[in-house]
């Protein structure tokens, strides 16, 4: 990625590292071969979504109409397949076509309070939980960091992104988000692995947040979100605050508080969404990625935490990433008039 140094009105020391997919983050410097691989790339992921339930409801008609045909055959083998296979992390998949552009798909620029020598000795030394908002739809701006990550210091195989169980078990799903690394968003699952001093991703207002995509202003959901802390206190591990100006903006999606209970209480999404004119490929609209800094954790685990410490540093967590937000929104166009709101 190409890098700049942005003037930053409110960053207390002037200015900042801005590394951009295309040069200068000119969006029409990107040819149209890349536009179309990228946009081809990011539309497998939206693409998956949806094939993926109509496959499933469309299974039992063709195995009971016509169990020996080979439309029944092209639709439950890759369902079989990907059931029996677990998920495959893959750094090399990600660094080659078509994957490398769609960062320029999205314009994807990026900014780094901590840089990546800094973030490989912290995650030398102890856990780090990449704590990420808003998930909108889907993570395209978690995707396009991905490739851009692997292409200097991360790896999903020691890094992965902590997910529902349900992402986990569905096929096909489980294969594509997969290529990111993926471990059990579950509370135990999840201390194990802090404990252990593995680090991974998670995006903290989850599926609720995805039902938050829509409106004029931004919201996430974080209020009520305090599991998280807990778990790094308990564990010793540090928290990094990342935020993706452009995960909302890219897909819209079909709310309502029924469909919004039903997730919640299942952790199965039912829904539609939509994007670039109405169909499922996402809009080419900037995304920019801002890695803050740690919030500072103490490194000894706090094997039983209060409820005020918990609540301090939950707070601390809110009053960051409203920092993030507040301090960056200038660098995506499409942000610099919109709010905050934390759900």
């Amino acid at each position: 990625m190409a890098a700049t140094v942005g003037q930053v009105p409110s960053w207390p020391y002037g200015k900042v590292t801005v590394e951009h997919s295309l040069p200068d983050g000119d969006a029409n410097a990107a040819s149209l071969y890349e536009r179309i691989v990228g946009g081809f790339s990011a539309t497998l992921f939206s693409c998956t979504y949806v094939l993926v339930p109509l496959a499933f409801l469309s299974l039992p008609f063709l195995l009971y109409f016509k169990p020996f045909s080979m439309t029944t055959a092209a639709v439950a083998a890759p369902l079989i397949i990907s059931t029996l296979v677990p998920p495959i992390p893959s750094r090399t998949i990600l660094q080659i076509w078509p994957f490398k552009h769609m960062p320029k798909y999205f314009n994807y620029s990026e900014i780094k309070e901590f840089g990546d020598a800094q973030i490989q000795e912290l995650i030398g030394r102890r856990a780090v939980l990449f704590c990420v908002q808003p998930h909108g739809v889907f993570s395209f701006g978690g995707c396009c960091a991905g490739v851009t990550w692997a292409q200097r210091w991360w790896h999903p195989r020691s890094i992965p992104t902590a997910v529902a169980p349900s992402v986990i078990r569905v096929p096909l799903i489980k294969h594509i988000v997969g290529l990111f690394g993926v471990c059990d968003a579950a509370p135990k699952p999840m201390a194990r692995r802090l404990e252990a001093k593995k680090s991974c991703v998670l995006y903290i207002g989850g599926i609720a947040e995805l039902f938050l995509t829509s409106g004029r202003d931004e919201k996430i959901f974080a209020k009520k979100r305090k599991g998280f802390v807990k778990l790094a206190l308990r564990s010793g591990a540090e928290i990094v605050p990342v935020y993706f100006f452009g995960n909302t903006s890219v897909l819209s999606v079909l709310t309502s508080a029924g469909l919004r209970a039903f997730a919640r209480a299942t952790g199965v999404t039912l829904t539609w969404f939509w994007g670039w004119r109405g169909t499922i490929v996402p809009r080419p609209n900037k995304i920019l990625g801002v890695l803050g800094t740690p919030l500072g954790l103490p490194a000894t685990p706090t094997p039983e935490p209060t409820q005020e410490q918990i609540d301090e540093w939950h707070a601390r967590y809110l009053a960051e990433v409203q920092r993030l937000f507040d301090t960056y929104k200038v660098f995506n166009p499409d942000y610099k008039d919109k709010e905050l709101v934390f759900d």
